[in-house]
Parts: structure tokens; C-alpha cells; sequence
């Protein structure tokens, strides 16, 4: 005979019934040495050995001391009959760290599975960002160096460890440091990424630089990622494109339409400080000649010759351009007086005296300049360019290696 120890179940069990106690000690043991199996599954799922270990052995004991009544009663011995009550508890116990352990396997699989993941993309990721050709670095709130990949790293000449945790200053100048801070605080400020051209001033290199914020759990930015892409060829093609679309192919001096707008400009300047200025055409006397006998070789060398020799021959503020064929066009702005656009034209005829030296041949050619000058000859581009042309044409009918000024009566027919 044996008590149950608990009034509320009084009356209920057949107390007698030795079975049934086995019963329930056999499926407790069960219970715990499952549970105990499955602590020691955890340690192959979260890796943390020595804690799963510990509570495996534990499971394990407690299971293996409730073998011994089990033993017991399986043998017959029934002068130690367990406690119904304490057996119930202990089944209870039993299932309940067994559904404990079932239940948290799943999460850390989960867990360990998400660290997997994340490890592998992280691999990809420092894979991608390693094998680019790009620049590639992460930089805090101080703008301080998280990472660099190898491309950064081989563009500033150092190691890893000498650039880490230090500060983008300390590797630039002020100027780049004031726009790259700027960048970065705008990022941080704004949570959204940006892009712009930079110009490297350690080799001159352009880059297009793009930055993206790193968001921590909360939404806001805790890192920028800046992605450089080397553009400088994109962009000595664009400068290139720029230069021939105002520039004459064949002297590199600016061609009528630069030279129109930087006109319009003086004009502008010159009418808000009541300024003057002189437009000059110049045209070589000849050179038609000089072309048909010598070839246009010599010719196109001769015009070389001679936009550089102009360039020589006024201030680094005046504008010399090629108008086509042999006509060139001259802007000087701030000539007051008449006579002072008549002594630059006269220096110019003077230094035309000197012979051109081409391919071991020394050329003479002379020149017919038309002056126009603003407001008293015209007061727009097309006014002043008409009036020096008909200044220039008046100049070869007086005998050609000669000036002359607009004067109204050229308008006569």
C-alpha cells in the first residue's frame, strides 16, 4: 500500500495498481533521457558546447536516478513503492523540460541559420567589394575609416592598420576634407544617399562619388559607405567634346561662337561701367596664293604661325579667334581711345614683318585690319562685327598691309 499525498486525488487511483506507477516512472525517464539527447543536439546547432554539455549530463543523471525504482519495480521489489504524487510531479517536470528544449531548438537552428546567412553574405559582399575597381570605404559620423578595400587602400599607399579608425583628414587636404565632411554630414542629416564629381588633388584624377547611408535597427544612419568610380577618361572626353564644339580644329584658337559669347560678355561689363572696347578683323592679304603654289599644307601651317604669333602679340585679357579661312577676329576690351586701337593695329602689322618659318621656308605675308569699337560703331555683336568687316574691306582697297577704323560713310552705296 502506498499514499498519494494529495487529498484532491484520494479516491480516484487504485492504489494497488503497481503497474500503473511503472507506467508513469518508465515515461518519466523517457521524457528526461530525450531531453537530455536533445541538450546535446544544441550543441552542435548554437556551438556553445560546455553550457548544452553541463545540462545534458544533468538530464542525463536525473534520468539515470530514476532508472533505480524503475529497476525496482520492473524486478518485482515492492517494498519501496515511489510516491504517486512525487512520480506525477516528476512525469510533469519531465515533459515539460523536454517541451522546453524541443521548443528552443528551433530558435537557435534559426539563429544559427540567419548567422550563416549573414556570414555568407558578408563574404560575398567583402568578396564584391575587394575584387572592384572602384575605390570602396565606410566611414562613421567623424568621418573616420571603418573599412577600405583593397583599390582605396592602394590609391592612398598604406595598410590597413595605418589607415583605420583615423580620421579622412589626416590623409587630404583641407579643401577635400571641408567638402567630404559636408557630404557626410548631409548623409546623416538627410538618411538618403547622395552623389557628385570630385577632383582628386593628389593625381587630378575625377570621380563620381557616391554615398549611402548604413541604417541600424532603428532606421537612422550609423555608417556611410562611399563608392568612388574612377570617371576621368569620361571626362577629358567631355572637356575634349567641349573644346572642339568653341574652339577652331586646326589652330586651337576659340572659333566664331566662343568668340561671339565672350563678346556678348565684354559687352555687358562694358555698358554697366561705361567702358569701351575694340573688335578687329584681320584678314591675310594673299594667302589665297600662298595656298594654290605651296599646298594647303603649308597653308594650314602658315595659320598656326599666325594664330600664335596674334596671341603674342596682345594681353592675356584680349581674345583672338579664328573666323574662317583666313580671318581672324580680335576682342579688346577696355581700349578708350581711338588712337590707342590704332597703335595696336599698327603693332600688329609690325610684328607680320617678321618672316614665318615653315619646314625649313621663311613665308612673308601681310594683313588687312578693320577696326570697329563700341558704343561709337555699334552697340551688339552684329553691328560691331558687321561694321569692322566693311572697315576691313576698305582697308585692302587702300592698298592692302594696312588699318582703318569704321566710319559711317562706308555704309554709302
Amino acid at each position: 500500500m502506498f499514499s498519494l499525498g494529495y487529498p484532491f486525488l484520494q479516491g480516484n487511483w487504485d492504489l494497488t495498481d503497481v503497474n500503473f506507477v511503472l507506467i508513469i516512472v518508465a515515461t518519466s525517464v523517457l521524457l528526461q533521457f530525450l531531453a537530455a539527447f536533445l541538450a546535446l543536439r544544441l550543441i552542435l546547432i548554437t556551438g556553445r558546447r560546455r553550457a548544452w554539455a553541463l545540462i545534458a549530463i544533468a538530464l542525463f543523471l536525473m534520468a539515470a536516478r530514476r532508472c533505480i525504482p524503475l529497476f525496482r519495480l520492473i524486478s518485482g521489489d515492492l517494498s519501496r513503492i515511489p510516491d504517486l504524487t512525487a512520480e506525477l510531479i516528476a512525469l510533469v517536470t519531465s515533459a515539460l523540460m523536454l517541451v522546453g528544449v524541443a521548443w528552443i531548438a528551433p530558435i537557435f537552428l534559426s539563429i544559427k541559420r540567419s548567422e550563416e546567412a549573414l556570414r555568407e553574405a558578408q563574404e560575398k559582399y567583402r568578396s564584391l567589394v575587394e575584387s572592384s575597381e572602384d575605390p570602396v570605404y565606410l566611414v562613421d559620423r567623424d568621418c573616420r575609416y571603418l573599412f577600405l578595400n583593397k583599390k582605396y587602400l592602394s590609391r592612398l599607399s598604406l595598410s590597413m592598420e595605418e589607415v583605420i579608425g583615423r580620421p579622412y583628414g589626416e590623409f587630404h587636404s583641407l579643401e577635400e576634407e571641408k567638402e567630404f565632411t559636408e557630404k557626410i554630414k548631409e548623409v546623416f542629416e538627410t538618411g538618403r544617399s547622395l552623389h557628385y564629381e570630385h577632383k582628386s588633388r593628389r593625381d587630378g584624377r575625377y570621380f563620381l562619388r557616391t554615398l549611402s547611408p548604413v541604417k541600424g535597427p532603428d532606421g537612422s544612419p550609423m555608417a556611410v559607405t562611399v563608392i568612388s568610380k574612377d570617371i576621368t577618361e569620361r571626362k577629358r572626353t567631355e572637356q575634349q567634346l567641349a573644346f572642339m564644339a568653341t574652339h577652331d580644329p586646326l589652330t586651337g584658337l576659340p572659333n566664331r561662337m566662343l568668340f561671339n559669347d565672350r563678346l556678348t560678355v565684354a559687352l555687358a561689363y562694358a555698358q554697366r561701367n561705361r567702358q569701351k572696347l575694340t573688335v578687329m578683323l584681320l584678314d591675310l592679304d594673299s594667302f589665297k596664293q600662298i595656298n594654290d603654289t605651296l599646298g594647303h599644307s603649308v597653308g594650314d601651317q602658315l595659320l598656326r604661325a599666325v594664330g600664335d604669333r596674334l596671341k603674342g602679340s596682345l594681353r592675356k585679357t584680349d581674345t583672338v579667334a579664328r573666323m574662317g579661312g583666313d580671318e581672324f577676329l580680335l576682342l579688346l576690351p577696355q581700349i578708350a581711345r581711338a588712337e590707342d586701337a590704332a597703335t595696336v593695329a599698327q603693332h600688329i602689322m609690325k610684328t607680320f614683318q617678321a618672316p614665318f618659318s615653315l619646314e625649313e621656308r621663311e613665308l612673308c605675308i601681310t594683313a588687312s585690319i578693320g577696326i570697329a569699337i563700341y558704343p561709337d560703331d555699334g552697340e551688339d555683336v552684329d553691328t560691331l562685327l558687321r561694321n569692322a568687316d566693311k572697315a576691313m574691306y576698305r582697308a585692302k582697297q587702300k592698298g592692302r598691309n594696312n588699318y582703318q577704323r569704321y566710319n559711317p560713310t562706308m555704309d554709302a552705296p
